[in-house]
């Protein structure tokens, strides 16, 4: 039996309307993304297995930002003096905020208690006291993306202030939280395998990218898939050996070669060595200097614990 066209009009105009309404929508950053996404506690981040990390030189771990006195992410040291990539191993799953124990640890060491032991004494990891700004006054989005090596590295905040999905543009006054799982729950992170998300601004405006995969939120990670974790220099200045005084004022991130700031940000260039007065310095990228001593080695990542076989630990 023939149906009467109207049927068909009404039929056709259901995902008519369904376009319009996801168009209309509150839409975060570039829109949805692929590979379920939108499928919460189904979409875990990427593995860090087999990756093969760019290693500084060994060094003492004051002045390296790891634990274990060597850097895997930002390796060349001389360029990014106040910020490092570490790769550590934990039991179990994490929040990026538990308090260090103070027992040195890193994936040439020993297990790490909590993921913040992964850095040195007199660092922390980054965005630990929720703003923004912590990160910005360290490093650039140029640097964050292209020059923290293979891998990735994350900071203990999640990219949202809260599990909705489309949360207002932070502030200097915002303190982004660290949330379990979910939507904006993703921490922060820099290096070649941090994805967009649908909400890019928790950082710099447009160009903040995450450890995409909201089964693994700030407050819940394993080092199998978020093992690497971005430690920030608390001094002033530029770290020193023990027993020597910070070098005077911070290498602040500078601008090179005619390049644009971020969308939202300002333009220009500071001098090398300019102290970092505001700490909303725009994003940029670093002048290159050569690495001294010897070139960088690659390392192969080891398995971290397994989320599915080691307990969860609170």
């Amino acid at each position: 039996m023939a149906l009467p066209s109207s049927f068909w009009s009404k039929l056709l105009a259901v995902p008519f309307a369904a376009a319009l309404f996801a168009q209309s929508g509150c839409v975060c950053g570039p829109g949805p993304n692929q590979g379920g996404y939108d499928e919460e506690f189904k979409d875990p981040p990427k593995s860090l297995q087999n990756v093969k990390f760019i290693e500084s030189e060994k060094g003492a771990p004051e002045v390296v930002g790891c634990a274990d006195g060597q850097r895997e992410g930002f390796a060349d040291m001389t360029k990014h003096k106040r910020i490092a990539g570490c790769v550590a191993r934990w039991q179990g799953v994490h929040s990026l905020r538990d308090k260090p124990t103070g027992r040195p640890c890193g994936d040439d060491g020993d297990v790490c208690e909590v993921p913040a032991d992964a850095c040195a004494p007199g660092w922390h990891i980054c965005g630990s006291d929720g703003k923004n700004t912590d990160l910005k006054s360290h490093t650039t989005w140029r640097a964050c993306e292209k020059e923290a090596g293979p891998g990735k590295f994350v900071a203990s905040m999640s990219h949202g202030q809260t599990d909705e999905l489309c949360p207002p543009p932070p502030t200097a006054n915002t303190e982004f939280p660290c949330m379990e799982s979910g939507y904006c729950s993703e921490p922060v992170c820099c290096g070649e395998d941090c994805q967009y998300g649908k909400c890019r601004d928790a950082v710099w405006r447009g160009k903040t990218r995450i450890s995409l995969g909201k089964a693994e939120g700030c407050g819940a990670v394993t080092s199998e898939r978020n093992g690497g974790v971005l430690c920030c220099y608390d001094g002033p200045g530029d770290p020193a050996p023990a027993g020597q005084p910070a070098a005077g004022t911070p290498t602040a991130p500078v601008e090179s070669g005619g390049v644009e700031a971020a969308p939202g940000e300002t333009g220009g260039a500071a001098p090398t060595g300019a102290p970092t007065a505001d700490p909303t310095i725009p994003d940029s990228t670093v002048s290159p200097t050569a690495v001294p001593g010897a070139a960088p080695t690659t390392v192969t990542a080891p398995v971290g614990a397994d989320p599915t076989k080691a307990p969860a630990k609170k």
